[in-house]
């Protein structure tokens, strides 16, 4: 999608203590995410609020979508 366009890659590897660290980090190394709406999942559940990562974790940013 158009997140993986601005990143130039389908995977990253990042280093980040909690989810909004991961997104300032994300916002940083991609030009315009910061611009984009989009949402983060961890382990496929999207989140919401700032909670802390181990590494283990699958995460996913997820550009806005429509549905029917």
């Amino acid at each position: 999608g158009i997140i993986a366009e601005k990143a130039g890659a389908t995977e990253l590897t990042v280093a980040a203590a909690s989810t909004h660290a991961l997104k300032q980090e994300l916002e940083q190394r991609i030009a315009g995410l910061n611009a984009l709406r989009y949402a983060l999942a961890v382990d496929r559940r999207i989140v919401h609020q700032d909670q802390p990562l181990t590494g283990a974790e699958e995460l996913a940013l997820l550009p806005p979508f429509a549905g029917g």
